[in-house]
């Protein structure tokens, strides 16, 4: 067994052989990711699904955050379980449309999160297995996306970026070490994903401008950088 589930393309559909047309952005808590997401489903007149349904901060997802973080050991397995399970439905309703899509984090990255709460010692091994049994019965019925887009940034930035967007209480409740452990996991993710192209984007300071805006030059090696994998969308 791979050391991600959903590296292995013998656990999706049919072994992996087809694509979905999912255009998945992925990093880091406080990366960018939705910033990104919004650029090109703007430029590329593409639907964006996003990570929080609704960016209220009494909605049930954000809720559910304020205690994980409060109290992770208690909260790990079900906040898990329920992203995974909203991930999941966001890539039936993509591939029963059969549309372009563009994901602010999916399952495919589930995995990243509950592994390192699991390493941390914040989910049982119990809580795990059952975990890694829910994801690989849903990764059998869906496929790889298009493309994946990978959103690097330090700690200092990610840290930075959530404290300034204010967002409920994660701005106190979110552990630096935590933070350290969650971009070890999502660079060992990066390096062995192989279900499709992949591009690495910097998307520290210089990447955005006092507005907050993506600067020209990297919204340009963004669109260069995946173009040749998803074709002209415009």
């Amino acid at each position: 067994m791979s050391r991600f589930a959903v590296n292995d393309k013998n656990n999706f559909k049919d072994g992996g052989i087809n694509h979905n047309m999912a255009i998945v952005i992925d990093g880091i808590i406080g990366a960018g990711k939705s910033t990104v997401g919004h650029f090109l489903s703007e430029k590329l007149d593409v639907p964006l699904y996003q990570e929080l349904k609704d960016d209220g901060k009494d909605s049930r997802a954000q809720r559910m955050l304020d205690l994980f973080y409060a109290n992770p050991e208690r909260w790990s397995a079900i906040i898990q379980v329920m992203f995974l399970n909203d991930r999941f439905k966001d890539l039936k309703r993509i591939e029963k449309e059969g549309d372009s899509a563009i994901l602010d984090r999916s399952i495919y990255g589930d995995e990243i999160f509950a592994k390192t709460i699991h390493d941390r010692g914040e989910m049982t091994e119990d809580e795990f297995e059952i975990y890694r049994d829910l994801l690989h019965n849903m990764l059998q019925h869906i496929n790889p996306p298009e493309v994946l887009i990978y959103i690097d940034v330090t700690v200092d930035t990610a840290m930075q970026r959530i404290r300034e967007r204010a967002r409920s209480t994660e701005g106190d409740t979110i552990p630096r070490d935590y933070m350290e452990d969650l971009r070890r996991n999502y660079e060992a993710w990066y390096e062995a994903f192989d279900l499709c192209p992949k591009v690495r984007i910097d998307f520290n300071d210089c990447a955005l401008d006092h507005d907050g805006k993506i600067n020209p030059e990297v919204t340009q090696k963004i669109l260069d950088a995946i173009e040749p994998f998803i074709g002209s969308k415009e």
